[in-house]
């Protein structure tokens, strides 16, 4: 079989919409829904079903899906892993098999070019604690003691300084002790307000303040510290310090080495970076990534098992993988979403990757949901169609039709139409 797929994404398109089109067009329910739990439960538990319903338009095809990761973010390494095992799994033939793992790549780089944008800053920003801070120092609400935390981390402060990391987290302390000093970036969360007009203790009684930014006051929009301090030793989970300008529990939420030679502080050295080609490349300015940084796949579960679901309800028809046809354009929606990375604009930083990286023909609306996620722009991207002007198709011309829906109620209805010629 050699059959022809025609995809019209008026409304958009996600993974579990192509699958339930493709059962819609005839490929076999309980092979793409077997294929579909035997590959989400490599990461954890699944209950997968599907339903059939009348519509104005005929009947379509909707799958209930509940899932439950053991794992909700995953390295890209480990994602190819699991779907070549799943590919394996499954018998798929070549075709279907690239077809597979071209989706799985064109997601990825989608997540990394994402993250590198900075369009993940939009709205509230999640901060995550790693560890918190030991110091001699209490905070006292109502009295000043002698125990009240310095502006500036003193060198001559006696008592225990260090930096307690969560278990999790102890892992990112390996060869730390190579460098003399780090910076300590932590969240002040005695911070009470701010204002951005600032007086300086040392310039109490005169008129005129400075601004905010041009202070090194603890109470700002986004109360973060940072303080540069020497390396003393790592014990397990804990990086022992030098003094440190913190009260007892501030919570840290990094901390990243002091290299001399970058940050021309004048003190400290370069760590393991000296006289490496590495640290020259910084000195310059040039751009490279680092060995071992990996894309981090969010939803990871729902995106394996959406690709297989694609890929063996594709085989099942037997569509010609060279010559599927998409009409444009593209339905992407709007407004915004709420998910793993916060509340963002739709479409998603990842969808719009792949919108731009393809050259999708695509448009927005024609309501203010998201339309086109980024599993479903990675499917179409891999199927590397051929796209047309949106046109009715005669009925003696094709063999089969299939409707999947999507989870929400909308007018126009929320489906994705999908045809074998």
């Amino acid at each position: 079989m050699n059959h022809k797929l025609i995809i019209d994404p008026a409304m958009g398109m996600a993974g579990d919409m192509f699958s339930a089109a493709l059962i819609g067009l005839g490929a076999p329910e309980d092979v793409i829904l077997g294929a579909m739990a035997r590959t989400a439960r490599l990461l954890g538990e699944v209950e997968i079903a599907h339903e059939r319903i009348p519509t104005s338009e005929g009947d379509a095809y909707r799958l209930k899906i509940a899932l439950s990761a053991n794992e909700g973010v995953l390295p890209e390494s480990r994602a190819r892993a699991l779907l070549n095992q799943a590919i394996q799994a499954e018998d798929l033939a070549k075709p279907y098999a690239d077809f597979a793992r071209r989706a799985l790549e064109i997601l990825i780089d989608a997540e990394r070019e994402a993250h590198s944008s900075g369009r993940l800053d939009f709205g509230t920003m999640r901060v995550q604690t790693i560890g918190i801070a030991h110091t001699p120092y209490h905070h006292h609400a109502h009295d000043h003691e002698d125990t009240e935390a310095p502006y500036q981390p003193l060198a001559d402060a006696e008592g225990e300084f260090f930096v307690e990391l969560y278990p999790e987290f102890a892992a990112g302390l390996a060869h730390i002790d190579a460098f003399s000093h780090v910076f300590i970036l932590s969240w002040m969360h005695h911070s009470a307000g701010y204002a951005l007009q600032v007086t300086p203790p040392w310039r109490q009684g005169k008129k005129k303040g400075v601004g905010l930014f041009a202070s090194r006051s603890p109470n700002r929009p986004n109360p973060i510290g940072l303080t540069l301090t020497e390396v003393r030793g790592v014990e397990g989970n804990r990086l022992l310090t030098g003094p440190l300008d913190l009260f007892d529990g501030t919570p840290i939420i990094d901390i990243k080495p002091h290299v001399r030679s970058l940050d021309r502080t004048g003190v400290g050295d370069d760590g393991w970076l000296a006289e490496t080609d590495h640290l020259e490349l910084h000195r310059q300015g040039v751009s490279h990534s680092h060995a071992g940084e990996e894309a981090a796949l969010h939803e990871a579960q729902d995106i394996l098992l959406d690709v297989m679901g694609a890929a063996v309800g594709l085989q099942q028809l037997g569509v010609d993988m060279n010559a599927v046809v998409c009409f444009t354009p593209v339905a992407v929606g709007g407004g915004v979403i709420t998910f793993s990375h916060g509340t963002l604009p739709a479409p998603a930083p990842a969808t719009m990757a792949i919108l731009k990286r393809f050259r999708m023909p695509h448009v927005a609306g024609p309501v203010d949901v998201e339309l086109l996620t980024p599993t479903g722009a990675a499917l179409l991207a891999a199927l590397r169609p051929i796209w047309q002007c949106r046109q009715p198709l005669p009925e003696d011309r094709v063999l089969a039709r299939g409707m999947g829906l999507g989870s929400k109620n909308l007018r126009p209805l929320n489906a994705l139409h999908l045809a074998l010629r």
